[in-house]
C-alpha cells in the first residue's frame, strides 16, 4: 500500500473537474518541546496541518473541540498518559487513528493496546520513514 498522507477532493470549476489537495488535521501530544515541533515539521512535509500540545489533558480538550485525521501521542507524559488518552478517545466512540510513542513500551502498555484498531506504535528515537510507516500501519483499514 502506497503512504499518502492528504486525499484529494474533486469539486466542479466551470464545468470541469478539478482536484485539489486537502491537507489532513493531526493533533500531536508529547511533553518533550523539540519532539512536537519536530513532529509537527515532519507532518507539514507529508501535507497534515498539526495542531501541537504538551500534554494529555489538553490533547484530550482538543479532541473534545474539533476533528483531527491522526494522533500522534507520547506514552508517558505528565497528568494523562498517552495509553489513558488513547482509552478515553475509543470509550467516546472516537476511531481517529492513533501512533503511540514511547522510548520505552512496557508490556503492559502494549498488553493495554493490542486489540485497539487503528492504532501503530513509535520506537523513539526514529527516523522519518519510521514515521510514515507508523501513521500507514495506523491508517490502515487492516488492524496493527
Amino acid at each position: 500500500m502506497e503512504f499518502s498522507l492528504t486525499r484529494r477532493r474533486v469539486g466542479l470549476k466551470s464545468g470541469s473537474m478539478v482536484a485539489e489537495r486537502t491537507p489532513l488535521r493531526c493533533l500531536v501530544a508529547d511533553d518533550e518541546p523539540q519532539i512536537g515541533s519536530l513532529l509537527r515539521d515532519a507532518l507539514a512535509h507529508e501535507g497534515y496541518v498539526a495542531d501541537v500540545v504538551a500534554d494529555g489533558e489538553a490533547a484530550s480538550r482538543k479532541l473534545a473541540e474539533a476533528a483531527y485525521a491522526l494522533l500522534v501521542t507520547d506514552v508517558m507524559m505528565p497528568g494523562k498518559t498517552g495509553v489513558e488518552l488513547v482509552r478515553e478517545l475509543r470509550d467516546r466512540g472516537n476511531e481517529t487513528p492513533v501512533v503511540l510513542m514511547s522510548s520505552f513500551l512496557s508490556d503492559e502498555a502494549l498488553s493495554a493496546c493490542s486489540k485497539i484498531e487503528h492504532l501503530a506504535f513509535l520506537q523513539k528515537p526514529f527516523s522519518l520513514g519510521d514515521l510514515r510507516r507508523a501513521v500507514d500501519r495506523a491508517i490502515s483499514p487492516i488492524r496493527c
